[in-house]
């Protein structure tokens, strides 16, 4: 699990900001938006609640038009920079993104009066305000490719094309995507758009980007955990993620209140009594078994042996916190404490690694015996190779520009000996390790979107190059390291997802018959639940990497709404866990069988 920490700035350089931009904020806003009576935000929003709103497009989302990149609220991404990017606003990722071709029309998403044109609400190089005085709200449109030809005062309608979408790097293939958020009529409070916009954001959560997951407090480890429970916040106010405890764990150090407890690494729990989780579904589905009830639980993951799912949580507040499961081969599914030692482990489960929480050490610490070594990875979160015999971690100056930062992979024996770098690139990324000496990893041809993936050999250095694309996303390996799948976007007919044999390069990519969320069951076939903007449900399909077959998993009419594309296989490919949706509520986790 990759986490990257990025270094505070200072609090009164903060509190500067926050102060100046509050200051615009206010002496732009009428007398009359000042009185306006502001709707309060909800987070116990139930499918009867009014959703007055509509898409920010006329067109459906799919891989032409626009998809799903970061939802709002406590992203992960959002809380790696919630002193920094995020500091003005709460800390969180105060609008929702959505990535989109330049130039895409923008429509109004309800009849209003434009407020302002490039006002001081940030999201450059150009940003539209339209004021919904009949709804008690506003709303902004972000990174627009020019400023609107519309002016203060004018009225628009629900549907109007407004604006154009354009890129926050102004370059059309870095990061072009529309932010948009949903405030209130004194433009200071900011509301969760998918609790206010008519739209099913869990099957836009399908497919799209990165920062899907979101950080949590492992104080109340099921807070802020669904799309839409999220906080609301507001500009110049308080930090509402400023967790003493998070998950994924913060490795820098400067973060870390000396006064809290270093209460993460525990021993092991044994013959703890099981706790029934399931009492009543709010919607049953058709098909499979459910084991945990409501907000209970995300980021979920298999036990190697494909017997339990786990995943972290607290029942109750007299509860230890840490690691539970439920054995999926029991008829009654009752939730049993694994272990309260919070930490990510080895492949072969010999180690943990966590954060010293005072000095942002990496600690490694060997389970069979409890010897523990203390290694400076630079403040960042490492990953141990696939052997288990080492660790890796990137380094990189959080202070230049992302599209262009040399990044350095580094490598040290598990006690932090023989510590070198392995790798160093601009505008790379690490994709895996194909084998304990090569990894697979892409690189972004300069001034373009494009990228080459090469194979590199950390013994001699050399690279294999293997593939020339337009940039490749969502990349997943499979299990043998033998084929890559991966999604291009917005390519016209390069657009959909790909196959590459690794061990047959040169045979070039193959175009896949579907398009959707995706997940490999074994080292020759995938799972996939089409992509469909509309879908009423989610439907599972086998398909075959070798025949080029297809095969309906679940029947119609099963009712499988998944939460946040939130699914995973079992290693022995016979089942598939996912976290259920009902509306705007969580339904517990439930197991489907697919072993035919």
């Amino acid at each position: 699990m990759q986490l990257v920490s990025n270094r505070v700035t200072s609090p009164w350089l903060t509190a500067t900001a926050v102060l100046v931009i509050l200051s615009l904020l206010l002496t732009t806003v009428s007398p009359e938006q000042a009185q306006a009576q502001t709707p309060e935000a909800s987070t116990d929003l139930t499918a009867s609640d009014e959703r007055p709103f509509q898409l920010p497009f006329a067109e459906p989302s799919g891989i032409d038009t626009w998809m799903m990149a970061q939802p709002y609220g406590n992203t992960t991404g959002a809380y790696r920079q919630r002193y920094t990017t995020y500091g003005a606003s709460g800390g969180i990722h105060f609008g929702v993104d959505l990535s989109a071709p330049c130039g895409t029309p923008i429509v109004a998403l309800a009849d209003g009066v434009v407020f302002a044109i490039d006002g001081p609400f940030g999201s450059p190089p150009h940003n539209l305000m339209i004021d919904h005085p009949d709804l008690g709200y506003a709303s902004m449109y972000g990174h627009l490719l020019e400023a609107p030809t519309l002016k203060p005062g004018d009225v628009v309608e629900q549907g109007q094309v407004v604006a154009y979408s354009g890129d926050a790097s102004e370059t059309c293939y870095g990061r072009p995507h529309l932010h948009l958020e949903i405030r209130d009529l004194n433009h200071i409070q900011k509301f969760n758009p998918s609790t206010l916009i008519e739209a099913d954001w869990d099957n836009l959560a399908l497919f799209g980007n990165s920062n899907r997951d979101f950080a949590r407090d492992l104080t109340e480890p099921r807070k802020w955990q669904s799309l839409y429970d999220q906080p609301g916040a507001q500009t110049g106010g308080p930090i509402v993620n400023d967790f003493d405890y998070p998950w994924p764990f913060d490795w820098n150090q400067s973060t870390v209140s000396s006064l809290t407890p270093v209460m993460t690494i525990m021993d092991d729990t044994a013959d703890e009594p099981a706790i029934p989780v399931v009492t009543a579904p709010l919607t049953p589905l058709n098909v499979g078994h459910q084991i945990t009830l409501g907000d209970c639980c995300t980021q979920l993951y298999w036990s190697a042996d494909s017997s339990e799912i786990r995943f972290i949580d607290r029942p109750a507040a007299d509860e230890a916190l840490g690691f539970w499961g439920v054995d999926v081969t029991q008829s009654e599914p009752n939730a049993a404490l694994i272990s309260e030692r919070l930490g990510y482990y080895s492949h072969d489960g010999n180690y943990i690694t966590y954060p010293d929480r005072l000095t942002g050490m990496t600690v490694i610490e060997r389970l069979s015996d409890g010897e523990s070594w203390k290694i400076d990875t630079d403040e960042r979160s490492p990953n141990f190779t696939p052997d288990s015999q080492h660790i890796t971690w990137t380094t990189f100056d959080d202070d230049a520009p992302r599209d262009n930062r040399q990044e350095i992979l580094w490598m040290a024996n598990m006690d932090g000996s023989d510590a070198h770098a392995i790798f160093s690139g601009r505008r790379t990324n690490v994709m895996g390790w194909l084998s304990d000496t090569e990894l697979l990893v892409a690189r972004r041809v300069p001034g373009t979107s494009d990228e080459q993936l090469f194979i590199y050999n950390i013994e001699d250095s050399s690279e294999t190059p293997i593939l020339d694309t337009a940039e490749p996303r969502s990349l997943a390996l499979s299990p043998n390291k033998r084929y890559l799948i991966y999604l291009i976007r917005f390519e016209g007919n390069e657009s959909g997802l790909w196959l590459l044999d690794l061990k047959n390069p040169e045979d070039g990519p193959q175009k896949l018959p579907f398009f959707g969320a995706y997940r490999w069951r074994d080292g020759q076939n995938l799972i996939y639940v089409p992509y469909n903007q509309e879908a009423g449900e989610h439907i599972f399909y086998a398909y075959n990497v070798p025949t080029g077959e297809s095969r309906q998993l679940i029947p119609a009419g099963s009712n499988v709404v998944i939460a946040n594309n939130e699914w995973e296989v079992s290693p022995d490919g016979d089942k598939i866990a996912l976290l259920a949706a009902d509306s705007m509520a969580l339904n517990g986790i439930w197991i489907v069988d697919i072993d035919q």
